[in-house]
């Protein structure tokens, strides 16, 4: 008896001391698994689970694969007074949005209200991701917003991004070309075909016109049937004028840094560049 009282001491004692750091590993555990870090701010509501999720773990493997800070913004109407590409950029600044010392990064600013579209650069690569580039980026992505298709709009934007970013991995410099989606002979091919159908109806229809004309052309043995009986006689007169000249005044410019503002510009004494466009 007095053994096996001392075998459950034993055992007891193993217990209480295993206790203490079952329980101080199990909060460690917790906090490491709950935290996240989301890319993707939906203050609209416009996105679901399912879909913010899939968006968010798009912009995680730019992160982990480039090492650069790219984020989904979509909001509600900020107002016309507010430049939404200076919006953009405060937001970046005030959440320490951007990879590195140089803040390399992007934000994409989606106002489904006002119906615009705004990337804003952030970095290094703000020169890399040239003003036209920019602009073939937001038609890009234009196209799938005008269809109410805001999720693929953003994933073009993501696809453009990535694709500009390999080019630079690479050490080349990026092109509006190398944002357009498609392969390039397809575009190519597209493009001849354009091309050539664009040439061929003016050419046809100046040939049928001509064509046309002909038909009432008799070929005559003297010059009898273009001479009036009684000499030439002038009943009308025309005067016909070789050049003209035709005026244009320009149309004023709308002052808005809203709808199609695009290039460099200042936030907080740091340098950013962006596009802004409605849609």
């Amino acid at each position: 008896m007095r053994r096996m009282g001392w075998m459950l001491t034993v055992i007891l004692l193993c217990l209480g001391l295993m206790m203490p750091f079952s329980v101080s590993a199990s909060p460690e555990t917790d906090t490491a698994d709950t935290e996240e870090i989301s890319w993707v701010f939906d203050d609209y509501g416009l996105l679901d689970e399912t879909e913010q999720t899939q968006l968010n773990q798009e912009l995680a493997d730019i992160y982990d694969e480039y090492g650069y800070d790219a984020v989904l913004l979509i909001s509600p109407d900020i107002g016309e007074e507010e430049d939404y590409r200076q919006y953009a950029a405060e937001f970046m600044q005030e959440n320490d949005i951007g990879y590195g010392d140089t803040h390399e990064g992007m934000c994409i600013f989606h106002q489904p209200d006002t119906r615009n579209i705004t990337i804003v650069f952030r970095g290094d690569t703000q020169k890399d991701f040239s003003t036209s580039v920019q602009d073939e980026m937001l038609d890009n992505c234009k196209v799938y917003l005008k269809a109410d298709d805001p999720v693929g709009g953003y994933q073009s934007l993501i696809r453009n991004l990535r694709s500009g970013l390999d080019r630079i991995s690479e050490g080349r410099k990026v092109r509006p070309l190398d944002m357009q989606e498609g392969s390039f002979a397809g575009i190519f091919l597209s493009d001849l075909f354009l091309c050539f159908l664009i040439m061929a109806i003016p050419t046809g229809l100046m040939t049928w016109r001509q064509f046309r004309k002909m038909k009432t052309r008799v070929q005559q043995t003297d010059a009898d049937a273009y001479t009036a009986d009684g000499g030439l006689e002038l009943h009308e007169q025309k005067d016909l004028f070789l050049y003209s000249t035709v005026s244009q005044s320009a149309k004023p410019k709308k002052d808005d840094n809203n709808d199609g503002s695009s290039g460099s510009f200042s936030s907080g004494g740091e340098s950013f560049s962006g596009s802004s466009s409605d849609y």
